[in-house]
């Protein structure tokens, strides 16, 4: 069944709906299955080192094998799915992720294992973009909406929910577990995917793949990624530090002259020049960064000063997981009648609330007055905001920039990460503890705000903005 299928059948009642409800869960279910192999693993970690007697040096490169792997291949999977098509990179990548889950999973030694950890990468790289492109192209009207709902939803759910499946498969079983689970479940939507997508892609057009510039911002992404999880992992006053994050200005440097002579960029210009699409994926930057250490830090807070255990404070997370879940599916609908962008501006403020009320926190809070609040807050504003930034970035790229648009959107979530682990790791460590990570949250988030203002409301030449 090819896109054009899925959308004709889409328009004739009762089979139409059931092919694109069968689309899209294979098309979210592998993107929660992406996002779920980002923090899986993370509270296995204890457990991981005793079984193949690691230290805890070696044993962090399990997460960042696959961060790295992620987020150096985006913006190069985002083009092969212009090129070659996004139905089959995403099957593509789906069964990659299979693959080498059951390599880490069974692994007797470090090395296999980060091989395996790699691969997860790579292929969450293949089929994250291609499924995204695959939405936007799948659903129109009230259906895209509802689609990119429920992808958002899942996008957030995927890290908090990751710690708890974690938690309760390492518990129950072993650390193996949190790894092999993606065997059974993949195969399952690898097979939907192939029933209800098949592999005939009627949008590609032949293009150059563009293999420098491919390899330069795949060096590029992987750069940055490595340099802030060093700068994590070592402080950002390191000499080594500064030269990693030398390097990666300098390959960014080398991928824009390149691409300002190539006839067909990796990374079109284009896709910044936009206002409304900038402002997204700045906001998106920021909101990531802010997200991605709070789900860390809070965690931290929660077991060491809480004295919670893994499963404990994954369960912790979860009311935020519930609240973003109950906004982008129940109150989406209700707030649609205001434009994508006010929307956005409004979200973000709201998870500034919570944010806020985080800032408070010392030994002597509680979880119920002093967590549970801001966390619904969070939940409910990311529930409010990321939405409609997904569908800004998505539904105002040019057709044959699709799957690239996709990568764009997802490079900057996993490097957005990446600078807030790096960046809120300072005033966690500095003295200023969980309220100093969440006052720099905050900045962050104020940040983001006054971008959305500026490039979003703000007096321009071009085209009104998004509605």
């Amino acid at each position: 069944m090819s896109t054009e299928t899925v959308r004709d059948s889409t328009a004739s009642g009762t089979a139409g709906d059931r092919a694109w409800a069968l689309a899209l869960a294979a098309i979210v279910g592998a993107e929660f299955m992406l996002q779920l192999d980002g923090t899986v693993v993370n509270v296995a970690l204890p457990a991981l080192q005793d079984d193949l007697g690691l230290g805890v040096a070696p044993a962090s490169w399990v997460p960042n094998g696959f961060l790295l792997a992620f987020g150096g291949l985006l913006l190069l999977a985002g083009r092969l799915g212009d090129v070659l098509g996004h139905r089959r990179v995403f099957l593509s990548g789906v069964a990659l992720v299979v693959a080498a889950s059951l390599v880490a999973g069974l692994a007797p030694d470090l090395p296999v294992l980060l091989a395996g950890r790699v691969g997860q990468g790579a292929g969450a790289a293949l089929a994250g973009p291609a499924g995204l492109a695959l939405l936007a192209t799948l659903s129109e009207g009230e259906r895209r909406q509802r689609a990119f709902g429920l992808y958002s939803t899942v996008t957030g759910l995927g890290a908090s929910a990751g710690m708890v499946l974690g938690g309760l498969l390492t518990w129950a079983g072993d650390w193996r577990w949190s790894l092999l689970v993606n065997v059974p479940v993949g195969l399952v939507l690898l097979g939907l995917a192939v029933r209800v997508l098949g592999f005939r892609d009627e949008d590609v057009r032949s293009r150059a793949l563009g293999v420098p510039s491919a390899v330069l911002a795949t060096g590029a992404l992987a750069a940055t990624v490595y340099s802030l999880v060093h700068a994590a992992e070592r402080g950002w006053g390191e000499a080594s530090t500064a030269v990693l994050l030398a390097v990666s200005a300098v390959l960014w440097a080398a991928l824009f002259l390149l691409d300002r002579r190539a006839a067909e960029p990796l990374l079109p210009l284009a896709l910044f020049a936009e206002r409304r699409r900038a402002g997204a994926v700045l906001s998106l930057l920021l909101l990531a960064a802010v997200l991605t250490g709070f789900l860390v830090y809070l965690v931290q807070y929660l077991q060491n000063t809480q004295h919670m255990n893994a499963l404990e404070s994954g369960l912790a997370i979860l009311p935020f997981g519930l609240a973003l879940l109950a906004t982008t599916q129940l109150l989406t609908k209700h707030v649609a009648r205001f434009d994508l962008r006010t929307r956005a501006v409004g979200g973000l403020v709201v998870v500034l609330a919570g944010v806020l009320w985080l800032t408070r926190l010392d030994g002597a809070s509680g979880y119920p007055a002093d967590v549970l609040p801001a966390l619904v807050l969070m939940g409910a504003g990311v529930g409010l905001a990321i939405v409609p930034m997904n569908m800004i970035v998505l539904t105002t790229a040019p057709p044959e920039y699709a799957g690239v648009a996709a990568g764009v959107l997802q490079t900057a979530l996993t490097v957005g990460g990446s600078l807030g682990l790096a960046v809120l790791l300072v005033p966690f460590i500095g003295g200023g503890g969980v309220s100093g990570v969440f006052t720099w949250a905050a900045v962050a988030l104020v940040a983001a705000v006054l971008v959305q203002v500026a490039l979003w409301f703000g007096p321009r030449r071009g085209a009104p903005g998004a509605s």
